[in-house]
């Protein structure tokens, strides 16, 4: 028994270092200094009008990699201890972009994740308690917070906060932290469905994209 525990801690370790690797090296879709320049041309917008224009703005630059309309879904979040709302716009097993907000006061924990993810805030405030820290930070509107890989923190939403969020890592490891309180607190398993069902379209999307790229470059070849 004790061997057993040992090769799968060693074959985890070996995976773990591949990915790793993997994603130092990797090229990306996304900038983030790019995607949050976009943001903050919207910065105290009306958010459904924000949203509008950087949505018309992201299909622009990057066709074929933001999910059609007829996909577009905001979807309660429940992690943490807070909860919020989010609106998928493209993800990958590396990288997704979306919109997330609350429309009510809310606070928990930030979650500890194998990714950078980064918020521009368009309205409201947001309040941020650093691990080791004795004081807090607050984030208005234009503020950029980048939550780096492996970080936690202590997170505060204002009502009427909303953010553009892009995040960049091994994207798959996040969800046991985003479904975790809808999974044992709120069994909304409707909600659960939803979160995997726009994450699986994403993928597949970004797949078949990917796919249709490397056809038109071999028959150029």
């Amino acid at each position: 028994m004790l061997r057993t525990v040992f090769k799968l801690a060693f074959y985890g370790a070996i995976l773990c270092l591949l990915i790793h690797s993997w994603l130092t090296y990797k090229d990306y879709l996304f900038d983030q200094d790019e995607i949050h320049a976009m943001a903050k041309k919207y910065v105290g917008k009306d958010p459904a009008v924000a949203y509008k224009l950087i949505l018309k703005e992201l299909r622009q630059k990057f066709p074929g990699h933001i999910l059609p309309n007829s996909d577009l879904q905001w979807i309660f979040v429940n992690a943490g201890g807070w909860m919020g709302s989010m609106c998928l716009l493209h993800a990958s097993l590396t990288e997704y972009v979306l919109f997330f907000g609350t429309a009510v006061d809310t606070s928990g924990h930030s979650g500890r994740y194998w990714a950078n993810i980064s918020d521009t805030v368009l309205t409201g405030e947001f309040r941020q308690w650093k691990e080791g820290e004795i004081k807090s930070t607050v984030h208005k509107p234009g503020d950029t917070i980048v939550h780096v890989w492996g970080e936690a923190t202590a997170v505060q939403f204002s009502a009427g906060t909303w953010f553009f969020e892009y995040g960049r890592g091994f994207i798959p490891s996040t969800m046991g932290f985003a479904l975790a309180d809808t999974l044992f607190s709120t069994q909304d398993f409707v909600t659960m469905y939803y979160t995997f069902r726009i994450y699986t379209k994403g993928i597949l999307q970004e797949l078949s994209h990917n796919v249709f790229e490397y056809i038109d470059f071999m028959k150029g070849s």
